[in-house]
């Protein structure tokens, strides 16, 4: 996934602030809009460690590290 591909995704979630939508890669992370906060919530499964990120690019350069090293593996 490109990271302008990541910052589409970010976007169609800011979209849908009013909807629950969860991006998940089973046992690695889930992600999430949280309104309230105004923040992207990346949480890692293995851990339970919950990254909030305040805007679009921070939130799809954080995605993009975690997808590039699990392609490698």
């Amino acid at each position: 996934m490109s990271i302008d591909e990541i910052k589409k995704m970010l976007k169609i979630l800011i979209e849908y602030e009013n909807s629950k939508i969860i991006h998940t890669i089973p046992g690695i992370i889930e992600l999430m809009y949280s309104k309230e906060s105004q923040c992207f919530q990346v949480t890692t499964l293995i851990d339970g460690e919950i990254s909030p990120y305040y805007d679009v690019n921070a939130a799809s350069q954080a995605l993009y590290a975690i997808l590039s090293t699990i392609k490698k593996d």
